[in-house]
């Protein structure tokens, strides 16, 4: 048959789908995700692996979610809570509107692991997925996706025809298609290894095989584009060996090998028939031994060993099956002769290629027999049909031993096997069939042990939800070489695949992650090189036989998985060696596992001794208000032992515990009201095995913002640059200072504008003006750039409550793209926010506090912007630069309640002082925030339940009352909110205080 295509086909709009609901469904998802780590136990309990083009969790995991109703350790109660959590966890997941469809359920260690396949309205998303893994324990240790998040109104009806879609296909590969193509199918297709969020598409997925006439074999499936007929992107389904040089050379362009000599079938020499002349039935024992090179190099010497779950056929009799050793049985009452071709086996189809053996015997009743195929100085292209019988059924049954008789272990038993195919250097996998060889070319005859191990490998990665081999990870290639290392107890990969006793590869590698070299090869020894040092560690400390055990049933056994990148990978080992489903307190072989894992640069779920969480405080304006500092904190595999607090507002430090407030894991302590100035704290806690702080580093600190800005510094922009400056990390500097042209457009599905005019007067600073300079000279910033501007040196010598205050006009992605920021002297200031874009439609005027200039004679202000792959939006636009201080006005009254945290039965003093001498007032105590309205008085901002208390000021305006807190029961643990309501200084209206809160507890 024969398609047309078009060249230039453009039959519609793309079908490129990357609306602004898809981005609002991986925002949502990140929301969603931190809301959950608020639920459950906070931020250092969950961790979650972000995948960059889907904007969905490859993975979330921490402490485990107990499962309240598990009733028995099995997969079918496994499977049941699997596809709860999807229902559950489906915003968490960014699962939206598609539907998933197991297609892996097995055991994987201690854990039962599912994987589902993402469709969208029947239209299956290639590469999309959900993953949750279920520890036998009874606990959710992981869930995660990478599912494309597609909106509800995505179109699935094609334009172009399945038959278009071919044609353009093959025109794309130059050649056509024979007359057993194979159907387009459709499916939604995107960029799974885009760096950035990636745009999706319907799409025709278009299979191609081709055979050029210099020996080039085309393996692959194109994606093209079902609305234009574009050519979207090609799939490579051929997986080589690997060699530098291992593009393979047709032996029908070199000189002819040297003829090897045929050797005969062998003679078989039988006992003599018994005399008599009555011959009952009889079993009798045939045994199949073939010369075969079972050793680990391309050179090793043959062996003559029995083959195991060989089929043969015997006329007269039937099917037969070698067994383990290599032989059958057969019950017969005269001679029988058997005759071999070929190889045929349990767990492959018959093997194809030139050179292969026969062997036939003729078997007397009751006379043990033998069929020998080859002798000892049988061919390479002889033995390696042997050869590959051997180690694809040695394979076969070794993945049994570790992972049962899966069906997908069944898939694997119908492996073909095509040997001495005449071209050199090379063997791969493609579409369940394994390919080797022909010597020549400086290469041995590629059908020997490991090669054969990593070839079938390719197929048990495939048949475990598909491979995933791309340049920068490399899995299946590393998966490949695991198991020809693993089943060879040895680190050395294709050893004489050139020369004898030099591997291709080497487990004892010394690359470590993220490393890669262009191809999945290079990536794929990251991965190899982890799994066998994780066994040469676990042989160091529980000898060989244990070794083997373990990491065949922790690494082989999380083939299930299908993981997709080497992080992946060693999380899921990791999750296979848990026995609770809460990684974070280790596993019964951390120790090797983590080991492993440093030696190789590989991220992994490092022990989490206490969980713990704590909100920063931010500025304030309520004056004089003590502050809550609350910390969510529990024991994972340590006991803490304190908690403590150490703030200090400019006199002097002072360490306060924080104490139990009834709430589960959750920890409480109070900070002094501000009157002006600011606050820095720092949270210690203590634990048996250690401590940790929050910050790690330094202080948090917060400011008040009741005072008036009063500026100091300003500068409009408009006397020229100065002493600022700028510059670039990465990528080219784009600011420019100057009037902005305003630019605007759509990026990503982002609508954006640039300022058309400067705030005030005619410059400003900005990220590509769109003056025609610049990177791109459109007012968009670039990708991957990393740039900075710089103000001036400012002394704030003798100033306090340091303010900054700019215009604004910035439009940028969440921050999970892009990172817009605001430092001072070398501290995060700001930056914009994740889960959100920042898009400016108007100049701003923004202001924050800034501590930690306050009588500080150096301070510089510095605007960063480290921008992603892709969407390109306006960035920075900045004005009227100004540093100022807070001015606070003088109060109308006020209340000092202190201390704010006491223990029952401590020491308090209350003050209250009015706008003038010999004032009365009413000082409101009460157990709620409320509100008490009273007809012609000012709101009383205490309720629950309440006293009031009546007193009158001195003649210095103040009211000093000291006495106990409260040692009854019911006071422990309550807070009290306290307001006064007073007259001002000239007795003709009713003014309020600040408002009170304090905190009694049961211990100091």
């Amino acid at each position: 048959m024969r398609f047309l295509a078009f060249a230039g086909l453009c039959l519609a709009t793309s079908s490129f789908a990357l609306s602004q609901e898809s981005k609002e469904i991986s925002l949502a998802t990140r929301a969603a995700f931190t809301q959950f780590q608020q639920d459950n136990g906070g931020a250092s309990s969950w961790i979650a692996r972000w995948h960059p083009a889907t904007g969905t969790p490859t993975a979330i995991y921490g402490t485990g979610l107990k499962i309240d109703d598990w009733q028995k350790n099995s997969l079918e109660e496994a499977r049941r809570h699997a596809v709860q959590v999807l229902k559950d966890r489906a915003d968490i997941l960014g699962l939206g509107e598609s539907d998933f469809i197991e297609i892996i359920g097995s055991r994987m260690g201690r854990t039962w692991s599912f994987t589902f396949e993402q469709s969208f309205r029947g239209v299956p998303a290639v590469s999309g997925r959900a993953d949750v893994r279920i520890n036998m324990a009874g606990v959710v240790a992981m869930m995660g996706s990478q599912a494309w998040p597609i909106p509800k109104d995505f179109n699935t009806t094609p334009t172009i025809t399945s038959n278009v879609a071919i044609g353009a296909a093959w025109a794309s590969l130059g050649g056509e298609p024979s007359s057993t193509q194979s159907p387009a199918r459709l499916v939604i297709w995107g960029d799974m290894n885009s760096p950035t969020l990636a745009p999706f598409s319907l799409a025709w997925e278009v299979a191609v095989h081709s055979d050029s006439p210099e020996g080039e074999v085309t393996f692959g499936r194109y994606y093209i584009d079902a609305i234009t007929g574009r050519v979207l992107h090609f799939a490579n389904d051929k997986h080589d060996c690997g060699l530098a040089n291992c593009q393979p050379k047709s032996l029908a362009s070199k000189a002819s090998p040297t003829p090897t000599t045929a050797v005969a079938a062998p003679l078989v020499t039988l006992t003599e028939t018994p005399s008599n002349n009555t011959i009952m039935p009889t079993l009798t024992t045939v045994t199949l031994m073939a010369w075969t090179r079972t050793g680990n190099d391309a050179a090793s010497a043959l062996q003559n060993v029995p083959l195991p779950n060989i089929n043969i056929n015997i006329a007269g009799i039937g099917p037969q099956t070698t067994d383990a050793n290599g032989e059958f049985e057969i019950d017969i009452t005269a001679p029988v002769t058997i005759n071999m071709t070929g190889l045929d086996g349990t767990h492959f189809s018959p093997i194809t290629g030139p050179d292969s053996p026969s062997g036939s015997v003729t078997v007397n009743p009751g006379v043990n027999a033998t069929i020998q195929l080859l002798s000892a100085n049988a061919s390479t292209n002889e033995a390696a049909h042997t050869t590959a019988a051997y180690w694809t059924d040695r394979s076969n049954t070794w993945a049994r031993s570790i992972l049962g008789n899966s069906p997908a272990l069944d898939f694997a038993s119908n492996v073909n096997i095509a040997v001495n195919i005449p071209n050199t250097c090379n063997a791969y996998y493609t579409g369940n069939t394994i390919n080797f060889y022909q010597a020549g070319g400086s290469c041995s005859n590629t059908a020997f042990s490991s090669v054969i191990a990593h070839e079938w490998g390719h197929g048990l990665d495939d048949h475990y939800g598909g491979i995933s081999n791309s340049n920068t990870e490399g899995l299946s290639e590393g998966w490949g070489d695991i198991i020809g290392l693993y089943q060879l107890d040895s680190p050395l990969l294709g050893s004489g695949f050139q020369s004898s006793g030099v591997p291709l590869r080497n487990g004892n590698n010394n690359f470590v992650y993220p490393y890669s070299s262009g191809s999945p090869h290079g990536a794929g020894q990251v991965w190899m090189g982890w799994a066998w040092r994780f066994r040469e560690i676990l042989r160091a400390s529980m000898g060989t036989p244990a070794a083997i055990a373990l990491s065949e049933q922790l690494v082989i056994g999380s083939i299930v998985a299908n993981a997709g990148s080497r992080p992946q990978a060693v999380l899921e080992v990791f999750i296979a060696d848990d026995d609770d489903g809460n990684v974070l307190n280790g596993t019964p072989h951390y120790a090797e596992l983590e080991s492993a894992s440093i030696q190789k640069g590989i991220p992994y779920p490092e022990i989490v001794v206490i969980s713990a969480q704590h909100t920063p405080l931010s500025d304030t304006s309520l004056r004089l208000l003590a502050r809550q500092v609350a910390v969510t904190a529990f024991e994972v595999s340590e006991t803490i032992t304190s908690i403590t607090m150490t703030f200090d507002d400019g006199t002097g430090p002072v360490t306060r515990d924080l104490k139990p407030t009834g709430f589960t894991n959750q920890y409480l302590g109070m900070l002094p009201g501000l009157d002006t100035g600011s606050m820095s704290y720092h949270i210690d806690i203590v634990h048996t095995g250690g401590s940790l702080s929050f910050p790690e580093t330094g202080d948090y600190t917060y400011s008040m913002t009741t005072g008036l800005f009063s500026g100091f510094y300003i500068d409009t922009l408009d006397n020229g640059q100065g002493a600022w400056t700028s510059g670039t990390n990465a990528g080219t500097n784009d600011w420019q200072l100057g009037n902005p042209a305003g630019d605007s457009g759509t990026s990503g599905g982002i609508a954006w504008a640039d300022p058309s005019n400067a705030a005030s007067g005619n410059n400003c600073w900005g990220n590509d003006l769109g003056n025609g300079f610049g990177p791109l000279g459109n007012g968009r910033y670039a990708s991957n750039v990393n740039t900075w501007l710089r103000s001036p040196i400012i002394d704030c010598s003798g100033r306090t409550g340091v303010r900054l205050r700019f215009r604004r006009w910035l439009t940028v992605q969440d921050a999970a793209q892009d990172v817009a920021s605001i430092w001072v002297n070398g501290q995060q200031l700001w930056q914009n926010p994740v889960g959100s874009n920042l898009v400016d439609n108007g100049w701003q005027t923004v202001e924050y506090s800034v501590p930690w200039a306050d009588n500080n004679p150096a301070v510089q202000v510095e605007w960063r912007l480290v921008t992603g792959q892709g969407t390109n939006l306006g960035g920075w636009n900045i004005d009227t630069f100004e540093i100022g201080e807070s001015v606070i006005p003088t109060a109308d009254a006020e209340l000092r309640f202190t201390p704010e945290q006491v223990v029952q039965g401590g020491a308090m003093n209350l003050t209250v002082t009015t706008p003038g001498n010999s004032r009365p007032y009413f000082l409101f105590v009460g157990d709620n925030i409320g509100l008490v309205q009273v007809p012609d008085l000012p709101p009383i901002l205490i309720g629950g339940n309440f006293a009031i208390i009546g007193g009158t000021t001195d003649a210095s305006g103040n009211s000093t009352y000291s006495f106990n807190a409260p040692l009854l029961a019911s006071a422990y643990g309550q807070f009290f909110y306290g307001h006064v309501l007073t007259v001002d200084a000239t007795f003709t209206d009713f003014v309020t205080s600040n408002r009170s809160l304090n905190w009694i507890t049961l211990t100091p």
